[in-house]
C-alpha cells in the first residue's frame, strides 16, 4: 500500500465530485464515503456500464478508481488450494478474494479500462503499479497467488498501447522483456508465460520472449506452494508450452502430500516420498458444540425424520413455527467467545441467516429473520478489519436471494437500502441503477 496515494485518495473523497446528470453524480458521492476497494469498483462499474458517454468523465471515473484501489485492504489476489475450499476458513476467504477487490486486481481492472479510451495513458497508469511483492508461501499454507489479472493488463498493454514507430523500435519487446526480468515467485511463471503466448509479436521476437523467461526461470526460486498452485494451474493451458513450463520449474518437490494432490496428472508431478501428514494446514467450521448443534437443528428446520425435504406447507405448521421461534432464539444466543475467532463466527452465523432466510415461507417471520441478519451484518466490526470478507455474506444474500421468481432480491435490496449501512447503500444504488454485477471481474477465465 503506498501511503502518498492513500492521501491522494483521500483528497479525491473530498473533491468535487465528477459533473455528472443524476443518478450517476449521486452514486459518486455514495462512492466515495465507502472503504477504497468498494468506491474504486463502483466507480469502474460506472465507467463500465456503458451510461456515460462523455469520454472525458469516463476517464476521470477511471483515474479516481486507479488511485482509490491503492488503499484497498487486499493487496493482491489469493485462491485457495482446491480440495479446501468447503466449510473451511481459508476457504471463505478464498471466496472473499473471488470478488477481485484488492488493489493489484482493482488497478489492473483499471489499466484495461483506460487502455479502452486512451491507451497512451493506460500505459502510464501500468507503470505506477509497482511490481508485485509475493511472499514465499509454506506447503502449510492454504492460499497462493493468483496475478493473472496484472499480466493480462501487461500484455493487453503491449499489444495496443504502443505506436507503430515504437514498435517499430521494438520498444513493446523491451516493455515485456522488463515485466519477465521482474519476477521473483512461482506463481507469476504461467501468467508470464501466457503473457508471452498472447503477445502480438514476429517469430524471433518470441523466442526473445521466451529465452529471457527460461533464463528467469533458472535464477529464481520458487517456494512449495506456488509450485504446487502451478501443477494444478498448467492442465488448464496449452499442452506444449505450459507442459514444458512445468517441467523446467522443477526445483522443488511442490507440496506432495496435498488435498487435492490427487487432481493432478501424475506425470506433471515430482517423484518424492509421501508425508505422514496432508497439507496445508486448516481451520474447519462447525467444529464448537454450539456450531454444531445448530447446524444439526437446522437440517431438521429442512429435512423430515424419513429423509424427505418439508414441502412450504409443512413448513407453515404451527409445529414447524414453534421449532424454528425455539432455533431462533438458540441463534440470537450465540457468540463469537464459543468459537476460534471473530471471523468464523460471522462466516458461521451469516450462513445460517442465509439458509434460514431461503426456508422460512414469504411472511412477516422471514422479513423479521432479513431484517436480524442486516443488523448483525452492520454491527460486525469485520467490516473494518476485512472489507471484502466482511461483504462477501452480504453479496451471497443477494446472490443466493436471485434465483427466485418471488421478488425476496427486491426485498433484500429493500432492506439493504434502509440499513444506514454505506456500503450497503451503495451497492444498492449500483444495481437499481446499472443493472446486476457480474460475480467477479475477468480478462480470462476466473
Amino acid at each position: 500500500m503506498r501511503p502518498w496515494l492513500l492521501l491522494i485518495a483521500a483528497a479525491l473523497a473530498c473533491a468535487e465530485t465528477p459533473k455528472l446528470a443524476e443518478p450517476y453524480g449521486s452514486l459518486v458521492e455514495l462512492a466515495h464515503a465507502t472503504p477504497p476497494e468498494f468506491a474504486a469498483d463502483a466507480l469502474l462499474r460506472l465507467a463500465e456500464s456503458g451510461k456515460i458517454t462523455d469520454r472525458d468523465a469516463r476517464r476521470d471515473l477511471i483515474e479516481q478508481a486507479f488511485t482509490l484501489a491503492a488503499g484497498a485492504r487486499f493487496p493482491v489476489r489469493l485462491r485457495g488450494v482446491p480440495g479446501t475450499l468447503v466449510d473451511t476458513r481459508s476457504g471463505f476467504l478464498s471466496q472473499a478474494y473471488d470478488l477481485k477487490l484488492d488493489a493489484l486486481s482493482l488497478e489492473s481492472r483499471a489499466v484495461q479500462d483506460m487502455l479502452r479510451i486512451d491507451p497512451a495513458q493506460a500505459r502510464k497508469l501500468i507503470q505506477e503499479i509497482p511490481p508485485p511483492v509475493l511472499a514465499p508461501l509454506t506447503c502449510d499454507d492454504a492460499l497462493f497467488y493468483d496475478v493473472a489479472d496484472f499480466y493480462q493488463a501487461v500484455g493487453a498493454i503491449a499489444n495496443s498501447a504502443f505506436t507503430d514507430k515504437e514498435r517499430a523500435k521494438e520498444e513493446h519487446v523491451n516493455f515485456l522483456l522488463d515485466y519477465i526480468g521482474q519476477a521473483t515467485s512461482g506463481a507469476q511463471f504461467l501468467p508470464l508465460a501466457q503473457m508471452i503466448q498472447s503477445a502480438g509479436v514476429t517469430t524471433e521476437q518470441r523466442e526473445i520472449l521466451w529465452t529471457k523467461f527460461n533464463g528467469m526461470l533458472a535464477s529464481v526460486s520458487s517456494d512449495d506452494r506456488s509450485l504446487s498452485a502451478l501443477f494444478v494451474s498448467a492442465q488448464q493451458g496449452p499442452a506444449g508450452e505450459m507442459q514444458d513450463l512445468v517441467r523446467k520449474s522443477l526445483k522443488s518437490a511442490g507440496c506432495p502430500n496435498d488435498v487435492g494432490r490427487s487432481a493432478v496428472p501424475v506425470n506433471l508431478l515430482p517423484t518424492v516420498p509421501a508425508k505422514s501428514d496432508t497439507t496445508p494446514k486448516l481451520e474447519r467450521y462447525w467444529q464448537s458444540a454450539e456450531a454444531q448443534r445448530l447446524l444439526e437443528d437446522g437440517k431438521r428446520l429442512r429435512i423430515a425424520a424419513d429423509g424427505r425435504l418439508l414441502t412450504e406447507a409443512d413448513r407453515s405448521a404451527p409445529e414447524w413455527q414453534q421449532r424454528l421461534a425455539d432455533y431462533l432464539s438458540a441463534l440470537a444466543a450465540w457468540g463469537p467467545a464459543q468459537e476460534k475467532s471473530e471471523t468464523d463466527y460471522y462466516n458461521e452465523k451469516c450462513l445460517v441467516y442465509i439458509a434460514l432466510v431461503e426456508l422460512i415461507p414469504p411472511g412477516p417471520q422471514r422479513d423479521k429473520t432479513l431484517d436480524a441478519f442486516v443488523d448483525f451484518v452492520s454491527s460486525s466490526g469485520l467490516q473494518q478489519q476485512s472489507p471484502a470478507e466482511w461483504f462477501l455474506q452480504a453479496n451471497a444474500m443477494l446472490e443466493r436471494m436471485r434465483p427466485l421468481s418471488n421478488g425476496d432480491s427486491g426485498k433484500v435490496l429493500e432492506t439493504y437500502e434502509r440499513s444506514g449501512n454505506p456500503i450497503l447503500a451503495l451497492e444498492t444504488s449500483l444495481e437499481k441503477t446499472l443493472g446486476v454485477k457480474a460475480s467477479a471481474w475477468t480478462t480470462g477465465t476466473n
